[in-house]
């Protein structure tokens, strides 16, 4: 539940909205002045531009160990090419570690020893090993050899860090866990309990002979599975001393971790919707809180596994790093709003955690066509008058219009040509607008 203190932009709106009159066009009006007076011009969005168009991000990042940045749609080049560079200007100007990513975490761990130093084609490891199609977009290769390339050079003490957050689902509708997190487990167990190995696999060989189906298995998970799992947890947990003698405490975690994003990943399939199609069906929000949640907690993970000086880049779809429920747009079927991975954040790490937007103007013809919503934050950002630029939502506007517009909740598009719906300057400390996006292209 939301439990933290509202952001002081939406606590100066709470008084000043009782002074504040002016009609919707009045407002929009108030807004685009200010933006257009406060908005940072951004320069290029690829890898090798100069870095000094970040700088004023700093001071919206401050000491934040966590920096969350969304993207308006999956699929698109300049999003995913201003990550890259925005984590390179992180890394090499405000020291972060990590880079924590919506992919699987199981199959994350193939990533993270190839930008360790590990053999392997960028290309053909991305593809192999990002989840949800992600593979195939060439931005995540040029991440991974960012990577690996800043890693191999001596004079960076620290090396950088890869993760993935996400759960890992197959299936038609992603109906049913993907059978890597179990399946590392065990080859983990082989590696430093032969003879528990033996006995899991007694247990599991069932169980993954479910998961091996076309479709999702029927009354899966079960109570007895569930409680198999829970109990290859606990006997992790109990091994550890015994486990990491044996093996280094690096490999111990991991296992640790793809034991709980199993248990994540059958919690997810336990209340996902039986209902088919193109429309989000009405209890879909029970799936997508687990789903959220888990992410946020394989997160926080990522962090603790970065020690006390660890600072993290997440990077995921605005709904998801958002701190605001999913609702409206394409969401109105569900029967309550569902709950973001920032929203998990933000109660957990309160002020230790900056989340960036991503808002895109247009959608070259290659891609779906955009939605036209005339009061969403998108076609007033556009109206800024350029092509790219960062503006700061934890800024205080001295006019109450202004506060007043970023408290009302409106559209802001997603996936193309769809929306949802949120008050910018609850779900945001800042935005980064992009005029157009263009496909990204193997």
């Amino acid at each position: 539940m939301n439990k933290y203190i509202p952001s002081a932009v939406l606590m100066v709106g709470l008084v000043a909205s009782a002074f504040a009159a002016g009609t919707a066009q009045e407002r929009d009006e108030r807004f685009i002045a200010w933006a257009k007076a406060e908005a940072k011009p951004l320069g290029g969005v690829e890898l090798q531009a100069d870095l000094a168009d970040l700088r004023p991000l700093q001071k919206i990042i401050g000491q934040a160990r966590v920096v969350s940045l969304g993207e308006p749609a999956h699929g698109a080049h300049e999003p995913l090419a201003f990550r890259n560079r925005l984590f390179r200007f992180l890394v090499e100007e405000l020291g972060f570690t990590a880079i924590a990513i919506e992919s699987a975490l199981p199959q994350s761990r193939r990533l993270a020893d190839f930008v360790a130093g590990g053999a392997g084609d960028a290309q053909a490891i991305a593809r192999k090993n990002f989840s949800w199609g992600f593979g195939a977009y060439p931005e995540n290769a040029e991440l991974l050899r960012w990577i690996r390339d800043y890693n191999r050079d001596d004079t960076h003490r620290r090396k950088v860090r890869l993760y993935g957050i996400d759960v890992g689902l197959a299936g038609p509708n992603f109906s049913k866990p993907e059978p890597t997190a179990l399946r590392d487990v065990l080859s983990y167990l082989d590696r430093v309990d032969p003879e528990s190995a033996r006995r899991q696999r007694d247990v599991f060989q069932p169980i993954l002979a479910r998961l091996a189906t076309p479709a999702a298995p029927p009354g899966f998970p079960s109570d007895g599975e569930m409680a198999a799992l829970d109990d290859l947890i606990a006997q992790l947990e109990r091994e550890r001393l015994a486990y990491t003698t044996l093996l280094p405490a690096t490999d111990y975690a991991w296992a640790l971790r793809c034991a709980i994003v199993a248990r994540q990943e059958f919690r997810v399939v336990r209340v996902q919707p039986s209902e088919g199609g193109n429309a989000i069906p009405p209890g879909a929000w029970r799936a997508m809180n687990a789903r959220d949640s888990a992410m946020a907690e394989n997160a926080l993970w990522a962090l603790e596994q970065e020690g006390a000086e660890g600072r993290i880049l997440i990077f995921a779809h605005n709904g998801h790093v958002k701190n605001a429920p999913t609702e409206g747009g394409w969401w109105t079927p569900l029967e309550r709003p569902a709950f973001a991975m920032g929203q998990y954040l933000k109660e957990v790490l309160g002020g230790g955690i900056a989340v960036i937007g991503v808002s895109s103007g247009a959608n070259a013809k290659d891609l779906p066509a955009a939605s036209a919503e005339p009061n969403s934050v998108d076609s007033a950002l556009a109206k800024v008058g350029l092509s790219r630029f960062l503006l700061n939502l934890r800024s205080r506007p001295a006019d109450p219009l202004v506060v007043d517009w970023l408290s009302e909740r409106r559209p802001w598009r997603a996936n193309f040509s769809s929306y949802s719906v949120v008050s910018p300057g609850m779900a945001y400390d800042a935005c980064v607008f992009l005029d157009v996006l263009t496909p990204s292209l193997p």
